[in-house]
């Protein structure tokens, strides 16, 4: 029986006016199979896009489940990087929905301006779809990879009614940055664009040295494969 990931379905519906197209991936890469895991592959490139990796990940023996997807603008542009995240365990799940900065929004506030303020009204609109299915709506990251993060993220706790109502949510997230990667122009200024490729390398630096789920990926799937999973996601 195929397995399926609705979160990755819901997330190339929402995301369908980016008009990404595939990059082949070796197959022992794109679904590797362990006796205690599974790991899926898919990977885009477009327009202004450096890729989008739509990836899940299975632990069998810790029932874990994640399913993520996350873009990575292109030089030289400076529009978000788009993430989304549902790492499912017995009873609980944890929901992230963010637009990560790749400049600095103190140095230059017209960029959170721009770019960030919109995901205020999108985490409302978030709390309402979800309703009840939301267990805890405020708590912290103990990864440093949550430095990444905007001030506005949505980080929420869910129950498993809650999992099944995200799909609203990841259409209203997704068209939004629709809109953003549409309005996206290069950026021109030497010192912007400087900081800019910095800041990205600096989020994919953090993200992947930080990432929670390495250490069970190295018991599962080992150092080779767990590496070349990392090189493609970040």
């Amino acid at each position: 029986m195929a397995v399926t990931y609705p979160l990755l379905d819901a997330g190339r519906k929402a995301l369908s006016g980016l008009s990404l197209k595939a990059v082949a991936l070796d197959l022992a890469l794109a679904n590797i199979e362990a006796e205690d895991g599974r790991v899926y592959l898919d990977v885009y490139r477009g327009e202004k896009i450096s890729k989008a990796v739509f990836s899940a990940i299975e632990i069998h023996s810790m029932s874990v489940a994640e399913q993520s997807i996350i873009i990575w603008p292109d030089d030289p542009y400076d529009f978000p990087v788009f993430w989304c995240n549902l790492t499912q365990m017995p009873g609980m799940s944890f929901f992230i929905f963010d637009f990560m900065p790749v400049m600095d929004i103190v140095v230059w506030p017209e960029y959170g301006e721009k770019y960030l303020l919109g995901l205020v009204e999108m985490k409302a609109n978030a709390l309402e779809k979800l309703g009840d299915g939301v267990a805890e709506k405020h708590f912290d990251l103990s990864s440093l990879a949550g430095w990444a993060f905007s001030p506005y993220r949505t980080l929420f706790r869910l129950t498993e009614d809650g999992v099944t109502r995200i799909d609203p949510v990841i259409q209203e997230y997704g068209q939004a940055y629709v809109k953003l990667w549409q309005e996206a122009v290069p950026v021109l200024q030497a010192e912007e664009a400087a900081f800019c490729r910095r800041k990205k390398a600096a989020v994919r630096k953090i993200m992947a040295e930080n990432d929670p789920g390495h250490p069970l990926m190295l018991g599962v799937f080992g150092e080779e494969k767990t590496e070349k999973v990392f090189e493609i996601v970040f």
